[in-house]
């Protein structure tokens, strides 16, 4: 019976100490854990990846868009230059050079007609050496010959005439020669065969179109202005030009200086580099309305655009996120002037700043300058 009551006090000293080192090491299993989370909630998220580039100090004018056209320099409906049956006409699409047959007429009363008038110079010419040979035996002979001074001066007027007719049959052999010529339609410079005026089988009469050629290498933008804002271009200015989805810089060639009287618009023209660009698209042209001024500017993509606000994270030495709201001013390709606490050469965020809290902690993934933005 005393056995049993020693084993029951064992097992009892065994269940209160097993039951307190328990409490113990729950105690500090739950204390560890406050530790961390205390610790990792106090660090806040990590870090996040970004992309910047620098604020700069631009020169930009107030821009205004007017709607303009792709046109080509040369434009021009080839006509035929003399008669006859039309033979040949060069297909649409065609691209030719200079010089390029581009039509041909049937050559045969042309050929004829250069003949004719090749053979009358011959008969022309051999009458004109028989008078002046005739002549110049009766002035050899003097007054042995026996002829009168009027006699003389007949044959000499009889000769000269006869000069004169050889002359204008010459001129007539070269109008025919060159008719002949016309018979081949030759392109007047480089282009492209958009249309056909004229079918095989036709008659062409001189002035008749045959085709249109459109220089597709020398192309222009044209664009008409209120003539407030043509009033701040000259002839040489540099332009920017966008047909919606390429943006390049164009030469003002002119600015023609007379106003429609219905519009009061004046006329732009702007030469435009090598292009692939298709004559007749639709393009946007950006006109300075303004004097040109030095402002902060910042690529677009460094905007961070919110139903109430306009926003762009600067990066401190510390790599923490500063956001600054702004206001937007002038607009220039992919720059745009921001006004607010944004200073020139400020490091903003133009990748990853969706997701950016002010006072984030960030990672510089990359640093992109004005060239690559």
């Amino acid at each position: 019976m005393k056995r049993k009551f020693i084993i029951a006090g064992a097992a009892s000293v065994i269940l209160v100490a097993a039951g307190s080192g328990a409490f113990f090491y729950g105690n500090s299993v739950g204390a560890n854990a406050q530790d961390g989370g205390g610790e990792q909630a106090q660090n806040g998220p990590p870090p996040a990846p970004v992309t910047v580039a620098k604020a700069e100090l631009r020169t930009l004018a107030p821009q205004s868009e007017t709607p303009g056209s792709v046109v080509s320099t040369r434009d021009s409906l080839v006509a035929a230059a003399t008669s006859g049956v039309i033979e040949w006409v060069a297909e649409v699409g065609a691209e030719v050079e200079e010089g390029d047959v581009v039509a041909r007429i049937d050559p045969a009363d042309a050929r004829l007609s250069r003949d004719n008038s090749a053979a009358d110079v011959k008969r022309l010419r051999a009458r004109a050496n028989y008078l002046d040979s005739l002549y110049k035996r009766y002035v050899g002979l003097g007054e042995d010959a026996g002829e009168s001074e009027a006699t003389l001066d007949e044959m000499r007027s009889n000769r000269d005439e006869a000069l004169q007719s050889v002359a204008q049959a010459e001129v007539a052999l070269q109008r025919a020669q060159i008719n002949l010529a016309r018979t081949e339609v030759v392109a007047p410079f480089a282009g492209r065969v958009v249309s056909q005026e004229s079918q095989v089988g036709e008659f062409a009469n001189p002035g008749v179109g045959l085709v249109r050629l459109v220089d597709t290498r020398r192309l222009e933008v044209t664009a008409r202005a209120p003539a407030g804002l043509a009033r701040n271009i000259d002839a040489g200015a540099t332009i920017k030009v966008s047909n919606g989805a390429d943006n390049m810089d164009a030469i003002v060639r002119a600015v023609v200086p007379v106003g429609d009287a219905l519009s009061r618009m004046l006329e732009l023209r702007m030469e435009l580099p090598d292009t692939n660009w298709y004559i007749g698209s639709a393009v946007r042209v950006s006109l300075p309305n303004g004097a040109p001024r030095a402002v902060t500017a910042v690529p677009r993509d460094a905007l961070v655009l919110r139903a109430n606000r306009i926003s762009v994270y600067v990066i401190d030495e510390e790599n923490n996120a500063k956001r600054y709201d702004v206001e937007l001013g002038t607009a220039e390709g992919n720059f745009i002037e921001v006004i607010g606490d944004v200073e020139p050469g400020d490091s903003v965020v133009i990748r990853g700043g969706e997701r950016l809290r002010d006072g984030q902690s960030v990672t510089i993934s990359e640093i992109q300058t004005s060239n690559s933005v």
